[in-house]
């Protein structure tokens, strides 16, 4: 009985270090920082007119460095900063200091 409960101890560290791995992945999501205004415009809750904002936005403050920068563009507020936490992401660029 001491093996099986030393064994399902292990295998439940195990799985909970695994979920803890696999919830930073960024698979099938857009990097914000290259995303174009089509791609934008093809997510659900973003207009054309928003997707050139965010792009026009990247292009004059350069790169986001945090989702919650959105907010400060006009059109997006928390209810669609949340949606876009689930297909997008943000790879920071190989120089910054964040």
């Amino acid at each position: 009985m001491k093996k099986i409960c030393i064994a399902f101890a292990l295998l439940l560290a195990l799985a909970l270090s695994a979920t803890t791995v696999f919830a930073g992945d960024n698979s099938g999501k857009l990097n914000l920082n290259v995303a174009t205004v089509e791609q934008l415009e093809a997510i659900d809750g973003v207009s054309h007119e928003l997707a050139e904002e965010i792009v026009k936005t990247r292009t004059e403050n350069g790169e986001f460095v945090d989702m919650s920068e959105l907010l400060d563009i006009d059109g997006v507020d928390n209810a669609l900063l949340r949606k876009l936490e689930k297909v997008i992401y943000i790879e920071p660029a190989s120089d910054c200091n964040c």
